[in-house]
């Protein structure tokens, strides 16, 4: 199980957010969130990597659309990928925060 995530993974995700942030209609943002949802699944993290992950997912569905108050919700978007991005290993470090030996 992982307790990071790689940049590449982390620019992807900051990129599908704010696309996502950017549709407008939920319909239009949910090839966006699924595919958030599908990378958080498919990655296996776990601990802290998981659940901001799985904030950020929430907010970023909440913020998404034509939606009242959108730059607040869109802040609690944008906060939850800036604590994911706090989670980006290093190649150097990499196998050591995800287990390897």
């Amino acid at each position: 199980m992982k307790t990071a995530i790689t940049q590449n993974t982390y620019d992807e995700v900051s990129r599908l957010v704010e696309c996502a942030l950017s549709a407008d209609t939920k319909k239009q943002a949910e090839p966006f969130t699924k595919r958030l949802e599908f990378l958080r699944s498919s990655g296996g993290y776990e601990g802290y990597v998981n659940c901001v992950f799985g904030d950020l997912i929430a907010s970023t569905k909440r913020a998404s659309g034509k939606v009242a108050d959108k730059e607040r919700l869109s802040s609690f978007a944008r906060t939850d990928l800036y604590k994911l991005e706090g989670q980006i290993s290093n190649s150097a470090d990499s196998e050591n925060v995800n287990g390897g030996n």
